[in-house]
């Protein structure tokens, strides 16, 4: 069987190269980490980073915007329910589950960073005011299928995502939580931040401590040295003075200091993500 979808890639591959069609990208892991993704809304949608980590080393990282989906767990047999849970909450605290097929992924920066993003029309459909994503564990997400890829995923390319490549990742992330805890401070404090115009400094400030509220919430709170590397890290952001959004691409327009902050997010899942391609290596991938 392997022999046959090595083969029947090679043929894609033939097909597609001379047109000068693209290879599909990396499958991602969605880094959890008992928290959940709380989401911001500006004009008709709604949005919240989550982290993520590129599992196949050999393949091109996603570009901005490229489409994503869940993995199904129960079709590679994992033993492990979805992972995901879209909530609404209402002004009163009430929570609702909202239908998971709503949400549109898409990567963010790179593998670092994938970005959800739903309709702002659905919370008024169901009645409530917020949501937010439950992360119950580390799930894979794959590039959404397209006419025209020269080198797709297959499903053999699928089954090790799901099964040694994400065990690999996982031992790397257990080793290295402190990083991943910091990362995921920095990326909660971008996520708590308005979206579609500049924040003010109170917004910046307000927005670390809710960041640093969720994690202090969390089994086992947080270390204080964790803490403070998280501040270390929105604080070197403090030097932009956002005097209005800046455009990234033709008709996006994005804030200087959000930019900022998603580097720094970055900057720490990267030495994360480098540990995991090492160990791959080591494991004789």
């Amino acid at each position: 069987m392997r022999f046959v979808l090595t083969a029947v890639s090679a043929a894609v591959f033939s097909l597609f190269a001379a047109t000068g069609a693209q290879a599909a990208p990396q499958t991602l892991l969605l880094v959890a980490q008992g928290d959940d993704l709380h989401f911001t809304c500006a004009g008709e949608h709604c949005s919240a980073e989550g982290t993520s980590l590129c599992l196949q080393y050999e393949r091109a990282s996603p570009t901005r915007g490229t489409p994503y989906e869940l993995v199904n767990e129960a079709r590679y047999a994992t033993g492990r329910p979805t992972g995901l849970t879209l909530i609404g909450q209402t002004a009163s605290g009430t929570e609702k589950t909202l239908p998971l097929e709503s949400l549109n992924i898409a990567s963010e920066r790179d593998h670092m960073a994938v970005r959800f993003r739903i309709d702002k029309a659905l919370l008024a459909a169901h009645g409530v005011q917020s949501a937010k994503l439950r992360v119950t564990h580390n799930v894979v997400l794959a590039p959404v299928w397209g006419p025209g890829d020269a080198n797709p995923q297959l499903e053999s390319d699928l089954e090790l995502s799901m099964g040694p490549m994400r065990t690999v990742a996982e031992g790397t992330l257990k080793r290295l939580k402190p990083e991943v805890r910091v990362a995921h401070m920095v990326r909660d404090t971008l996520n708590a931040l308005p979206r579609g115009r500049v924040a003010t400094n109170d917004e910046r400030k307000t927005a670390f401590d809710k960041a640093l509220t969720l994690h202090v919430q969390k089994d086992g709170g947080v270390l204080q040295r964790d803490v403070d590397e998280a501040r270390k890290n929105v604080a070197s952001c403090d030097f932009i003075n956002d005097g209005e959004m800046w455009y990234r691409g033709y008709y996006e327009k994005v804030s200087r200091y959000r930019g900022c902050l998603g580097q720094r997010h970055d900057n720490l899942i990267k030495g994360v993500n480098q540990t995991y391609w090492k160990s791959m290596q080591g494991a004789g991938s």
